[in-house]
């Protein structure tokens, strides 16, 4: 049982090394040994349906974070799996790259956000990736962080779930698999991500194409 974790771990380490942007990242090897050193950085410890189909609103818990939301209208059906993360970054290298000063408070920023591969079809699964910076005054402070993912298809949602979870100070590369239903509507897709501590908010957005 403990391989089979691993093993997931490991392939969605893989995932997280697609999101490839400048500033901080961390290479292909480097986040596998992290998430499989570190298994603090897996938020739960199972990948897609393992994770659980979040429809209607259904509530997602674990020891390590909350994961809540639900897919409606076009994407009912689909499954939302875990979220899994590794620190690229801790506090103090970020705070370097950002000239942070404990004056500012806390400080949120996403860095990059990606919805990989960018085309998919119906039963596919793609992967919605964050890339973020959090620091706060004390470097030893845990941090209430929400990460929000919401997936809308002409204007209306039809994906919506968030991560609130407990973090250090740091740059994060976090990653969400989304497994299509098989009569998913096809279209453009508009993923908007945010991530929110301390009542201070980072929000990017991106696209991704469905194609029968």
């Amino acid at each position: 049982m403990m391989q089979i974790v691993l093993s997931l771990r490991r392939g969605v380490a893989l995932l997280l090394c697609l999101f490839v942007v400048a500033g901080g990242t961390l290479g292909c090897a480097a986040i596998e040994e992290q998430v499989k050193t570190h298994p603090e950085t897996a938020i739960g410890a199972g990948i897609g349906t393992a994770a659980g189909m979040l429809t209607g609103g259904l509530i997602f818990g674990n020891a390590a974070g909350t994961l809540l939301g639900g897919l409606v209208g076009g994407l009912t059906g689909g499954v939302i799996g875990n979220v899994i993360e590794a620190r690229a970054q801790d506090q103090a290298a970020t705070s370097q790259r950002y000239n942070y000063s404990p004056a500012q408070g806390t400080m949120i920023r996403i860095e990059a956000v990606e919805a990989h591969p960018a085309q998919v079809r119906p039963g596919d699964t793609i992967n919605l990736n964050i890339r973020f910076a959090v620091l706060a005054q004390n470097a030893q402070q845990t941090i209430q962080v929400s990460e929000r993912r919401q997936v809308f298809l002409n204007s209306s949602v039809v994906g919506d779930s968030t991560l609130q979870v407990q973090r250090m100070g740091g740059t994060w590369t976090s990653s969400q698999p989304l497994t299509l239903p098989a009569n998913a509507a096809s279209g453009s897709y508009r993923v908007v991500m945010s991530v929110t501590a301390d009542g201070t908010e980072s929000t990017q957005q991106t696209t991704f194409i469905v194609v029968r």
